[in-house]
């Protein structure tokens, strides 16, 4: 086997999690009204998802310092097929909340194994997140051809199976664990990018939990919803991989000025193919806080799991609120209310994040 091998097994797992993912997860919205949900129940369902998420990655996450990675990344994947298809059976709202957690709960074993043992295991960070971003593109091009809800199911259900198989390929070396990390020392200290990263990330889920339907409303079909999620998801594979090439501080607070600047968009845009400019724009703001926040974080101390555990959690944290927000502001103010929302946020997370006069480090942005 090539010295390379195992990074490359690595970054297929996550290109194949993230395709199941976001294949399930793309038209979402568009059953939960089918089967009956309004605007509120759509958030609802979208936070159960994200609840069972962080639940589920933090508890995990703290296990796999002790059980090790790889038996949760392997187990995990089981019960995801396992979860992916049980979506089949969900014929009402109350089924498809409870068929969401159950997914929610599986990612969340997975993801934080995962995340871990990239993090031992790859020395580019860029590049391992960038492969998640591919299997966006592949989940949202796939979505926008077959379209059907079950065929979607069920393929992510048969991806989740693939990624276990080849999981079986990776090896770990346990070694000895060191005592727990001063957990709320680390949170002190990264406190401002925890922060920042909530609020823009509160307000981005907000808007993706009514995207499709905004889109929809304004005339775009399946295909372009579908089209529109890939050109986002390609901008961010692109980007994700040079970002890191440039100083943390100032690609984060890059990323917040375009994620401003995007939701504004969102808001006075009313032709779907003006669109297109836009989702580059979006996958260059995500990747930009997305990497440009992880190193932050990751560079700031020794312990590097918990610092990204914590990082991973407030995103999860978010997949939980942010629908629901988002399904309220909805229903109360209609879709465009919600893309002014998160802009308004974004500039709250932007200020947050800014040094203080007399102070300034590599945990704020400089």
């Amino acid at each position: 086997m090539k010295e390379n091998s195992p990074e490359l097994i690595i970054n297929l797992i996550n290109f194949l999690l993230y395709f199941a993912i976001e294949l399930s997860i793309i038209f979402l919205p568009l059953l939960g009204v089918q089967l009956g949900a309004s605007d509120f129940q759509v958030g609802l369902i979208g936070t159960c998802y994200g609840a069972a998420f962080m639940l589920s990655s933090l508890f995990f996450g703290w296990r796999s310092d002790t059980l090790g990675r790889l038996p949760l990344i392997r187990y995990g994947f089981l019960i995801a097929c396992l979860a992916f298809l049980l979506q089949l059976l969900a014929s009402n709202v109350l089924l498809l909340m409870l068929a969401r957690s159950f997914v929610g709960f599986a990612m969340g074993v997975v993801s934080a194994a995962l995340v871990a043992f990239a993090y031992e295991s790859v020395s580019q960070l860029g590049k391992f997140s960038s492969y998640g971003a591919l299997g966006w593109i592949a989940g949202a091009m796939t979505a926008g051809i077959i379209q059907d809800f079950n065929h979607l199911f069920f393929l992510s259900g048969i991806l989740c199976l693939v990624a276990f198989l080849v999981s079986l390929c990776l090896k770990e070396e346990l070694g000895q664990r060191k005592k727990a990390p001063d957990f709320l020392g680390i949170i002190r200290r990264n406190f401002r990018i925890y922060l920042a990263i909530f609020l823009r990330h509160l307000g981005a889920t907000a808007v993706w939990l009514i995207m499709p339907l905004y889109l929809a409303s304004i005339g775009a079909d399946r295909y372009w919803i579908g089209l529109l999620w890939s050109i986002n998801f390609g901008a961010q594979f692109i980007a994700m991989r040079y970002v890191e090439k440039f100083n943390e501080n100032k690609v984060f607070a890059l990323g917040q000025i375009l994620s401003i600047l995007v939701f504004l968009a969102y808001g006075f845009i009313n032709n779907y193919r003006h669109l297109i400019a836009v989702q580059v724009a979006l996958g260059i703001s995500w990747s930009c806080l997305y990497v440009g926040a992880l190193l932050i974080v990751l560079g700031s101390g020794e312990d590097k799991g918990t610092a990204s555990g914590i990082f991973q959690s407030t995103i999860n944290l978010c997949n939980a609120l942010g629908p629901f927000i988002g399904g309220a502001v909805a229903q109360g103010i209609g879709y465009k209310g919600v893309m002014f929302f998160a802009a308004f946020i974004t500039v709250v997370s932007f200020l947050t994040a800014l040094p203080k006069p007399d102070k300034a480090s590599n945990e704020t942005i400089s």
